[in-house]
């Protein structure tokens, strides 16, 4: 009987190979592609394997038509006595391999769709960290759903898939610090954890949260591959897990990101408002190459140095040459320019056009990014617009309330507005969202030293440097305590390795200069000066006004300061020159600078002293008692004197009133007290003309003695340690 062409593709086991084929083709495709991404080849070669196995299927099925498989071998099925044919026993044996090769390729795929925390990345999703003295206790219950991304695990060994990694994580971050419901600790305290081994519940405990996001990131040609699984940090279990294939294209990576956000969000049974989901589902460029730039540039500005600062400028005016409307790379080019006026060899005020402008863009392209507002509330702050500066600052936390940034520096601003314990529950929130970032160490350090809590201001510094030795702003905080206790040889040792760790900040340099001014080394400090303004030219523009009154040359001292004052008209150099005319008796100069930058002071109206307007409220008192004003005058320094005694540190303000109006004892005795105190900043200002008729008073002149035979004696034991270690 004749069969059926079905009936004969059967009895010939067509079917059987063709499955067995296709079954173990895929296999053959899933392993070749691992193989070749580890080592770099080309993607052709891939393509060429995938076009041999699509040529092989219709050969392998015409050759298992033609050819029989007998116990004498290949032979061609028409020479084969059906009577003695053996099909149906090769088609048992076909079956077995079919269930082999299932089998096999089952336990790959079941392996890579959930396995996605195998041991070998398990190094690099981790990192060891202590929390620094007062920071938010870690082992506290979470208020709410709380979460930390580690960095994902980069399945290739190719370095820009390393750095396409870091910025998936990124972007995922900032997509997340968008949930007002969510906790969400920020990039740089999970960087920590990239290559360590520490489990998922003792990184929780370390960072505070009750969940840990962890994956990895593939890259193969156009094609990219993200993993995700969501632990519960208590019980070390799956929360949720997924795998994402896409074809590498920004719509697709933006879009994975939002997807991944709001799973988690349902996944910890937090809320989404509906601003906030619509801001998920934004898509901040559609240009790979201005996101990659972007990336780069956000990693650059993290590292706090001049030359990183100006790296990450470089890398935002690229990314917005890329895109135009990136409104992320207009704030990240404000706030690189920020931070190079604190950390590099930016003016302040030579950056507010340009700071305000990347803004402007930045808000017009997303009128809800909370890190534009953050950036100007900056700007503000910088031009002396608190209040202004203060309501910015509420609303990017409340369109981003886990970007740490906003925190930090809205807690700057109220430590500057002497709401010091406010500012610390501030500080601790910061430091709450990222735990091991140094910059928030340092923060916090700075307020609880404005609080008189330098015990605790010490542990903080201490901890984080021992964390992070080789970040440097934590030298140029040491400086500033050693020197306001009066330590002068601990403060040049400080300021030493702040120039050595960062030889492209001129600050740091300058910094050295002046501690030799401190210790009364007029030779050191000239021949340090000399140095740096061959390096930096334009940076140390101005920085001899110590040394020039350390020598008694106030003339000059004033003709460079008129220069500063004319180049960068704003508060502080005007409160400079202002100071520096009293020092040559020319009253009259001095009041034209009150009259023309604070001519409220000539009022009647009542005044409030704070942190920011301490300095004017003194220069403007002694000018008006000075220049025949003398009740006026005497209101604002009584207020002066009044607001220095009531700080923790009254400091050497009472000194300079006293001596100005002549009240020898209580001169001579606030003198004592701020010596006690540990003042000797600036100690030389003692020899200011304004204070010769205290000569004639033998307790003044013996302890000015005193104050100099202590700077001389630190000046020799500098002499003696400078070489001892630090840490």
């Amino acid at each position: 009987m004749k069969l059926s062409l079905f009936e004969e593709l059967k009895r010939r086991n067509v079917f059987r190979v063709g499955i067995a084929y296709l079954i173990t083709a895929w296999l053959l495709m899933q392993v070749v592609d691992l193989v070749l991404e580890n080592i770099n080849a080309p993607d052709w070669i891939m393509q060429v394997f995938m076009l041999a196995l699509a040529v092989g299927f219709p050969i392998t099925l015409l050759v298992a038509w033609a050819f029989e498989l007998t116990p004498e071998g290949l032979k061609k099925e028409k020479e084969v006595d059906r009577t003695q044919s053996i099909t149906q026993h090769t088609g048992r044996k076909l079956d077995r391999a079919i269930i082999g090769v299932l089998v096999v390729a089952l336990g790959y795929f079941v392996y890579d769709k959930f396995s996605q925390r195998p041991s070998e990345d398990a190094a690099e999703m981790a990192a060891s960290s202590e929390n620094a003295a007062e920071a938010t206790p870690a082992d506290s219950e979470p208020q709410r759903p709380s979460i930390a991304v580690l960095p994902f695990a980069n399945r290739s060994s190719r370095d820009e898939d390393a750095f396409f990694a870091e910025g998936i994580h990124d972007d995922l971050l900032t997509s997340l610090a968008k949930v007002g419901s969510l906790k969400v600790i920020s990039r740089t305290s999970v960087m920590r954890y990239r290559e360590t081994g520490q489990s998922i519940p003792e990184i929780a405990r370390e960072l505070g949260v009750a969940t840990v996001l962890e994956g990895g990131i593939q890259r193969s040609g156009s094609q990219v591959r993200i993993n995700v699984q969501l632990i519960d940090a208590n019980t070390d279990e799956h929360l949720w897990a997924e795998n994402y294939d896409r074809a590498l294209t920004a719509d697709n990576l933006f879009s994975i990101q939002s997807e991944i956000s709001r799973e988690i969000v349902t996944a910890l049974k937090g809320t989404l408002t509906d601003e906030e989901s619509a801001r998920l589902a934004d898509q901040p460029t559609d240009s790979l190459e201005a996101y990659g730039e972007f990336v780069l540039g956000r990693q650059e500005m993290a590292k706090r140095t001049n030359e990183s600062l100006v790296n990450a400028q470089n890398h935002f005016e690229k990314a917005i040459e890329l895109d135009p409307e990136y409104a992320l790379a207009y704030v990240g080019l404000a706030d690189s320019l920020t931070l190079q006026s604190l950390y590099g060899d930016l003016f302040v005020n030579d950056t507010f056009a340009p700071r305000q402008a990347a803004i402007d863009r930045a808000l017009a392209l997303d009128p809800n990014s909370g890190e534009a507002y953050t950036a100007l509330a900056n700007l503000r702050d910088d031009q002396g617009q608190e209040q202004a500066s203060e309501d910015f600052y509420k609303k990017a936390i409340e369109l981003s309330p886990n970007y740490a940034t906003a925190w930090h520096w809205y807690a700057l601003l109220l430590d500057d507005l002497d709401r010091d314990e406010e500012a610390l529950e501030l500080g601790r929130k910061a430091r709450e969202l990222d735990p091991n970032a140094p910059i928030l160490a340092g923060m916090l350090a700075s307020i609880l030293w404005d609080l008189d809590r330098r015990e605790q201001a010490f542990e903080v510094n201490q901890q984080q440097l021992d964390k992070t030795p080789e970040f440097p702003n934590l030298y140029g905080q040491r400086v500033g305590f050693y020197i306001n206790m009066g330590n002068l040889g601990e403060a040049m040792r400080w300021s030493k390795a702040y120039a050595n760790l960062d030889a492209t900040q001129s600050f740091a340099h300058v910094s050295v200069c002046n501690m030799w001014v401190q210790m009364g080394d007029v030779v050191e400090a000239e021949q340090c000066f000399d140095r740096v303004e061959e390096s930096y030219p334009e940076a140390s523009f101005g920085s001899r006004i110590g040394l020039h009154q350390l020598r008694g040359d106030y003339e000059r001292s004033v003709e460079v300061m008129q220069q500063i004052a004319e180049r960068f008209p704003f508060e502080g150099p005007q409160v400079g020159l202002g100071y520096n005319y009293l020092t040559i008796g020319a009253f009259d100069e001095a009041r034209a600078v009150v009259e023309k930058n604070w001519p409220e002071y000539l009022g009647t109206q009542p005044v409030e002293i704070n942190d920011e307007n301490d300095n004017r409220t003194q220069l403007a008192g002694m000018v008006l008692y000075l220049t025949g004003d003398i009740e006026r005058g005497n209101y604002l320094l009584d207020q002066a004197v009044a607001y220095y005694e009531s700080q923790p540190r009254v400091g050497p303000g009472p000194v300079f009133i006293h001596g100005i109006r002549g009240e020898r004892d209580k001169a001579i005795a606030s003198l004592r007290r701020a010596m006690d105190e540990g003042w000797r900043g600036n100690w030389f200002r003692l020899r200011y003309p304004m204070f010769d008729h205290m000569l004639n008073e033998p307790e003044w002149v013996n302890l000015v003695t005193e104050l100099e035979a202590d700077i001389a004696a630190q000046r020799r034991w500098y002499e003696e340690h400078q070489d001892d270690p630090l840490l």
